[in-house]
């Protein structure tokens, strides 16, 4: 007999048991363990699979030699990636197919690391097929969120330590006198092959040359298991409740169980699952479905994940006079990456693009909005690039409309600041060193170099147009040490300053 996992949720009551530390299964979705371009280029790609943010402050990854600290206030919302690297940006092919990739952490640069990392050779992962090496994910109190390796038994441990990271406070572990229990992926050999999930929160692994940072996976393949949503029959339906049923399919079903979920609810109607909503976690014991019911009326997101927190899923629903309406899931992500030219650019993702016949980039002040660059469906793609003017306008918005009418916007973005350092890389330099920034207007860009000792020891200037500039800086003749670049200029908003080592 089919066991029911029951949710009496009642509106006064709802979700007693909301989670503290966030709404969120953050997973290790892909890394690269050595790039044949350069030792630094190897990344670490983690992603939220929701179904809310999940604030990963202070989380650690570590191979158990070396970790990184995610520094405090580091939020991802859901569908949201975060690339750790040895460098600021991943050249084409050295962090994805595609394009070049920003980092968002660079563990060279950092302060956030238990010891230095190598920048030759074996950098923070090891090469080659009996290295078998290992990534682990570990929260502030050190739980273990995730932990992968190429194969087992897995690389030795050390004891580490970590240092304070901001309000992050330093922590000693040692992986080999833990309990982990690892996903094994294939071995590492060969150079700029990624290890990824076959899909985006999968339990299948795959050795892939499409290597795919700060992206979904594009390895091909099918996940491993899928599901099936459904509303339950009407003797399971009242007045006052629905409930919902999931079908697992999978060559072998009954190893997924127990099927673990988070369930989160759209407290404030706003069509947005934020971390001031309400989750609760829960677990179905019995094959070959998941059933949840006593659902009380509103909207919600439920992510699936089998015995091993892995073959993730999530759907959008919502519960209305006890039956169940899935909902096409609209917004995964909204960020800024900066100025391009003379327009802002935005990043967002959406579930079934296909469903919108709108997306409005709105500029405003908080209260007031007005459009500022507007997309047309039918759209193929679920990741889409806005690039709207530069304006006055300190906070953007997106306004959604799908093709049945029904509007939603995203949580507003702060954009301050109009100019200034995107990023220099790479680091350490060995003969150049290469700045990427925005600056209001054209004019001359002013630049020195000093040394630790606070003395100038290379000082220049460069004519350059308004808009992204990318500067090609010569410091061959310098000497090895540590070394302070800062840029002023009329087209900077303020003086910019970066730390380099040679």
């Amino acid at each position: 007999m089919k066991i029911v996992a029951s949710h009496t949720i009642i509106l006064a009551l709802l979700f007693i048991s909301k989670l503290a530390a966030g709404q969120g299964r953050v997973v290790i979705n892909e890394f690269m363990p050595w790039a044949g371009c350069n030792t630094t280029s190897e990344f670490i790609e983690l992603m939220n699979f929701g179904p809310g943010p999940m604030d990963i402050g202070c989380y650690i990854v570590t191979n158990g030699k070396y970790s990184v600290t995610i520094p405090p206030g580091t939020v991802l919302q859901r569908g949201q990636y975060y690339v750790l690297s040895g460098q600021n940006t991943l050249a084409q092919n050295c962090g994805n197919t595609d394009s070049l990739i920003q980092a968002d952490l660079n563990w060279n640069t950092c302060n956030c690391t238990n010891t230095a990392i190598p920048t030759t050779g074996d950098g923070f992962m090891q090469n080659g097929g009996n290295a078998n090496e290992k990534v682990v994910l570990l929260d502030p109190s050190l739980n273990v969120i995730d932990a992968v390796s190429t194969n087992i038994p897995v690389s030795s441990s050390v004891s580490i330590t970590t240092p304070i990271v901001g309000g992050c406070g330093s922590k000693t572990f040692n992986l080999g006198t833990m309990s982990v229990s690892y996903e094994t992926t294939a071995p590492s050999t060969g150079n700029n092959n990624s290890i990824a999930r076959k899909v985006d929160g999968d339990c299948g692994w795959v050795k892939i040359t499409a290597i795919s940072a700060h992206a979904p996976n594009k390895t091909g393949s099918s996940a491993s298991a899928t599901y099936d949503f459904s509303s339950v029959s009407t003797t399971q339906c009242n007045a006052i409740y629905g409930s919902i049923s999931i079908q697992v399919n999978s060559a072998d079903v009954n190893a997924l169980f127990p099927m673990n979920y988070t369930l989160g609810y759209d407290a404030d109607g706003n069509n947005l699952f934020e971390a001031n909503d309400q989750y609760t976690y829960g677990v179905d014991n019995t094959a070959p479905s998941i059933d949840i019911d006593n659902l009380a009326y509103g909207r919600y997101r439920v992510t699936v994940a089998s015995s091993s927190f892995c073959n993730l899923k999530s759907f959008d629903f919502y519960v209305y006079n006890c039956y169940t309406v899935v909902l096409p899931v609209k917004l995964l992500y909204f960020t800024y990456s900066g100025i391009e030219g003379d327009r802002h650019l935005f990043r967002c993702k959406v579930d079934e693009a296909s469903t919108l016949n709108s997306v409005i980039l709105e500029g405003g002040d908080g209260v007031n909005f007005q459009p500022v660059s507007v997309l047309y469906g039918p759209f193929d793609k679920n990741e889409l690039v806005i690039r709207g003017s530069v304006s006055s306008y300190s906070l953007y918005r997106l306004k959604m409309t799908s093709y049945t009418g029904v509007v939603s916007y995203s949580q507003q973005i702060k954009v301050s600041g109009q100019s200034g350092i995107a990023s220099c890389w790479p680091n350490p330099v060995k003969d150049r060193v290469f700045v990427k920034l925005r600056t209001a207007r054209e004019g001359k860009i002013n630049y020195s170099i000093s040394n630790a000792n606070g003395v100038t020891v290379k000082a220049s200037s460069i004519d350059r147009g308004a808009g992204e500039q990318l500067l090609t800086l010569p410091v061959e003749e310098l000497g090895h040490g540590i070394y302070y670049l800062q840029l002023s200029g009329p087209g900077l908003q303020q003086p910019a300053s970066f730390r380099f080592i040679k």
